[in-house]
């Protein structure tokens, strides 16, 4: 089997590595200054310091090596959103787990759970962490909780390269995966922003969606196979390219997240790597030209015309904030705005567009794109703002942390809809978020709708409590607009804790008694993750 890990340190009490940042530029903090007046830095204090309870003492619970180091401990307590990192920076972390286990195989993961469930433990998988809908959140309970760290079961085990297949440790996180890939040529081709840090497990149990999903799928398209232990045992799903006996269990496995038992490989369905990756960036004239010029773009990908890897549109105001991060970076930004005023644009919507594969199908491609927007009236910008974008692409959630440390905070949302609601959800929620500066835009397009991912900005309160609050307000007012709208209550971060009061509005009764059952099957004493998925109760504020 082939190992590779990241030698660089993850930062606690914040996004990504040790050294790593994306400050926010003054434009930026003006622009927000603005709109929401001027504000406080939010505290934020050295997690050394922090007066973490001892570890209870825990039962005898197999092989698998634990630690009960405080500082470990704290790193497993929470995720990656928004008021994760509040609690985090602010020392106001409610609950930590008794012990952070690191099994190394299937084996040792099963002897840990089962030893777990002998004796009334609760177990809390953690893949990269970066959960923003509290999936790996520690909550207060009477009964011990240890999270079980997958970066043991990592790696690649077995390439069929005439099949196209790899079998990868769910542990492997992204950089890892692709590098251990691409020493044979090959790609899994899935690069949500998170790249970085998450996991192949996490993207499985989760419905991750990557940034260049219109070429490469949805990540359970392409899962082939996979292996999952559960209190209840082990199953093992072999790789079929398909099979009509009965339901697909693998479905009912993607999107779990955690509740119904640990994934720890899968075999993923792989292709060769391309030689070229251009994002090319056009400016369409109004949000409603940009939302009709992406539904066409969709469409001639999807019948074969115009090969396509990524499609992502931005509204005016995250056009105008995409600016102020330098986005557009380049000696001839003065001129090229010009232009624009000359060919009667003023704000506009920007438009990404990206193409995979040899240069000559890359320029095809592209070229053709150019020449169907254009006829809808898009103007064409080229290849720069899409180098940037590239280029930062998984640092813009540095951005977060800076934001905070000037008093300004931010979270995002996001959904799906059918095309024709698309104007009803963009309306609903922006609506909902009132007065707060809120920006959209729409990426992973479908035949028949695209997701629509929010960003919105608040003042944030010095005092943690009050900002949690805050925070849980503006959220709970967003995800009501979605569910009264009949759009997803996500469509690629998850149901978490954060999400789970909403999820049974797409499930129905009938849906959420199915799921249950599942779970209870699986896991009949609820010690996996049991606070996620479908736990009802309101935890924004935890």
């Amino acid at each position: 089997m082939t190992k590779t890990s990241a030698q660089r340190t993850r930062r606690l009490g914040g996004w990504g590595f040790e050294g790593a940042a994306f400050s926010p530029p003054t434009p930026m903090l003006t622009w927000l200054e603005e709109r929401l007046g001027p504000s406080e830095p939010f505290p934020s204090f050295d997690p050394a310091t922090a007066e973490i309870p001892a570890a209870e003492p825990l039962p005898d619970l197999g092989s698998a090596p634990l630690s009960t180091d405080d500082l470990d401990r704290l790193a497993h307590s929470r995720g990656q959103s928004l008021i994760d990192l509040i609690r985090l920076r602010s020392g106001t972390v409610s609950a930590t787990p008794a012990a952070v286990a690191r099994p190394a195989n299937d084996q040792e993961l099963e002897d840990l759970l089962r030893a777990a469930d002998r004796h009334g433990l609760r177990i809390v998988p953690f893949g990269g962490g970066t959960s923003v809908t509290g999936g790996v959140t520690v909550v207060p309970d009477d009964r011990p909780v240890v999270t079980a760290s997958l970066e043991g079961l990592a790696g690649l085990h077995h390439l069929d390269e005439v099949s196209g297949l790899a079998t990868l440790g769910a542990g492997t996180r992204g950089p890892a995966l692709e590098a251990a890939l691409g020493a044979h040529g090959f790609t899994l081709g899935h690069f949500p922003q998170s790249f970085e840090l998450s996991t192949l497990g996490g993207w499985i149990v989760t419905h991750s969606s990557g940034q260049e999903s219109l070429g490469h799928g949805r990540i359970e398209s392409m899962v082939a196979g996979l292996d999952l232990v559960a209190p209840a045992g082990r199953l093992s799903i072999p790789a079929l390219p398909a099979s009509a006996a009965g339901p697909d269990l693998r479905q009912w496995i993607t999107g779990s997240e955690g509740r119904f038992g640990i994934i720890t490989k899968a075999t993923m369905r792989v292709r060769r790597r391309a030689e070229t990756l251009r994002v090319e960036a056009a400016l369409a004239r109004t949000w409603r030209q940009g939302v009709d010029t992406v539904r066409t773009l969709t469409r001639a990908h999807g019948s074969g015309r115009i090969p396509l890897c990524l499609l992502r549109l931005s509204d005016g105001p995250e056009t105008e904030v995409a600016l102020t991060v330098g986005l557009a970076k380049s000696r001839f930004e003065g001129l090229t705005r010009k232009y624009l005023g000359l060919r009667g644009v003023d704000r506009g919507c920007l438009l990404l567009v990206g193409a995979k594969g040899s240069p000559w199908d890359v320029d095809r491609s592209l070229e053709q794109a150019k020449i169907l927007a254009t006829e809808r009236g898009v103007v064409w910008l080229g290849a720069g703002p899409g180098r940037n974008w590239s280029h930062d692409r998984f640092r813009h959630p540095y951005l977060r942390d800076g934001l905070l440390d000037r008093g300004y905070a931010t979270d995002t949302l996001e959904t799906a809809a059918p095309w024709s609601k698309v104007d009803t959800v963009y309306r609903a929620v922006r609506d909902a978020l009132g007065d707060l500066p809120v920006l959209c835009h729409l990426s992973h397009p479908y035949g028949d709708g695209v997701s629509l991912y929010f960003t919105f900005f608040f003042r944030c309160p010095t005092d943690p409590d009050e900002a949690a609050a805050l925070w849980a307000g503006h959220k709970r007012k967003a995800q009501n607009a979605i569910a009264e709208t009949g759009a997803a209550t996500s469509h690629h971060h998850g149901v978490g804790f954060w999400h789970a009061p909403w999820a049974p509005t797409e499930w129905g009764e009938l849906g959420t008694d199915m799921l249950r059952g599942v779970a209870e099957r699986l896991d009949p004493n609820g010690i996996l993750n049991p606070h996620v998925l479908l736990d009802p109760t309101d935890r924004l504020e935890l």
